[in-house]
């Protein structure tokens, strides 16, 4: 199997209303021989207000974000590119499953190309931070995990290299090729260290190897953040094969005549839980009993006991019938985003149709984008999408409506004072007003670059495209 290595600098840490600023690609063999690598540099779009904060930590300064080659259009493109060239791949970051992974999908989205493109047939996707984690749990001496000041174990990149004798200075990370490199290193040490681990957790890389756990008629073990316990799959979860209910094992399934409101209150319930849903798509912490029940602690019930107790679950239909009514009720009566930018989990998938228009439309100039966008796409999100693009990137194609309904738009996007869930002008001012303010004497650079921040925002107004 060959990798793909990747890892994003943002503008900000909400995956709906942030961008990709800075994208490192390595390609590897199985062996984690380098075969290449791309780093790309995108300017920031005119409607997107980034975090100061998110700045400060990579560093990058208003000059460097203009200075930029690529738009994010452009951006997303190239990145589209790499990964239909690579399939069929592993596609391996840091954390990448809980951040990079919704970043790429939601940028994705809202550039129109297919949201889904990591998951696609000929990939698996896989994260090194949870193989550490898995590690950490299961072989405690075969990787050293650093403290941080607190007392508690740290996960972090940076720390977790420097422990394990790998170099890593912290100057040296939030530049997405060092990180890259850094992830690869990682990776390596971790498959020498603990090879059927990391063997085992590839082999959750892809939705095929737990569900294939999880069919069994047998105790499995998932890790939680800092545990083990065992559990049993009971069923995929009607509408999304992805996402299967488990029973902890060590709770006493007293549960299984409740109603389908009293299980749905079990599923999401603080503390204890003894239904829990696992995504197979997200590389759990997901083996064979016997492989990880000598790291498990607490009070586990004998071999014997776990087996009858999946038994009895398993075999129980009407529990399973209530349980699917639960599943099913969980979104019911959820709407749908009232800002298109977040509703790629709420608005259903992209129709064949609009997936076909939406290709087409990267294809062609704008002003047959306008009018495709226009008549034949259908997605009213898709549609939002590449009228803002149209507005953004060629707003002489527009009628004089769409303009103005463009510029109404890009000012309220801007600078509203409205409650609204993305970062605005005066909340983006005041927060670097508020981290001047706590600056303490040896922040001159640090003040100098927040000044920088904030002369810029300033003075960011319409795109140079729509000044006229």
């Amino acid at each position: 199997m060959s990798f793909l290595f990747y890892d994003l600098e943002t503008s900000g840490l909400a995956p709906a209303w942030n961008v990709p600023l800075q994208a490192a690609f390595v390609a590897t063999d199985g062996n984690l021989c380098r075969l290449h690598e791309t780093v790309l540099r995108a300017r920031l779009p005119a409607h997107v207000v980034p975090s100061a904060d998110a700045l400060l930590v990579t560093g990058l300064d208003p000059d460097r974000l203009e200075a930029a080659s690529l738009s994010q259009l452009e951006l997303m493109r190239t990145i589209a590119g790499i990964l239909e060239a690579a399939s069929p791949a592993a596609i391996i970051g840091f954390n990448t499953m809980a951040y990079d992974e919704e970043v790429l999908r939601h940028s994705f989205f809202q550039t129109l190309h297919p949201p889904y493109a990591t998951s696609m047939p000929g990939f698996a996707r896989a994260d090194v931070l949870i193989m550490l984690r898995a590690v950490a749990m299961l072989a405690p001496g075969a990787i050293t995990i650093p403290v941080a000041p607190a007392g508690r174990p740290s996960m972090r990149l940076g720390p977790a290299c420097r422990a394990n004798g790998i170099a890593f200075e912290e100057a040296d990370a939030h530049e997405a090729l060092n990180d890259v490199h850094a992830t690869i290193a990682l990776f390596r040490l971790l498959r020498e260290r603990a090879p059927a681990i990391i063997a085992a957790m590839m082999a959750n890389a892809h939705k095929s190897g737990p569900a294939g756990l999880l069919a069994r008629r047998e105790p499995l073990a998932l890790g939680l953040f800092n545990r083990i316990i065992p559990i049993g799959g009971i069923m995929p979860t009607p509408g999304n094969a992805s996402s299967w209910p488990v029973a902890d094992l060590t709770v006493d399934p007293a549960y299984l005549d409740a109603t389908p409101e009293q299980l749905g209150e079990m599923l999401f319930a603080r503390g204890e839980r003894p239904i829990r849903l696992v995504k197979t798509n997200a590389q759990p912490i997901l083996l064979p009993w016997e492989m990880a029940a000598p790291a498990a602690q607490g009070d586990i019930p004998p071999d014997g006991e776990l087996q009858a107790r999946l038994a009895q679950i398993q075999g129980h239909a009407r529990f399973r019938e209530n349980l699917a009514i639960a599943l099913a009720g969980r979104f019911a009566g959820k709407e749908s985003s009232l800002w298109p930018d977040n509703a790629l989990y709420s608005g259903g998938f992209i129709s064949r149709e609009d997936a076909i228009t939406s290709r087409r439309w990267h294809e062609v100039a704008w002003d047959q984008r306008v009018r495709l966008g226009r008549e034949l796409l259908g997605d009213v999100r898709l549609k939002a999408f590449a009228n803002r693009w149209a507005w953004l990137e060629a707003p002489e194609e527009l009628s004089a409506a769409e303009r103005e309904k463009g510029e109404a738009w890009f000012g309220h996007r801007l600078d509203t004072r409205d409650d609204v869930p993305w970062l605005t002008r005066p909340v983006a001012l005041q927060r670097i007003a508020a981290l001047k303010a706590g600056a303490g004497p040896g922040d001159q650079d640090r003040g100098r670059q927040l000044d920088a921040i904030e002369r810029w925002l300033a003075g960011r107004g319409q795109p140079s495209s729509c000044a006229a």
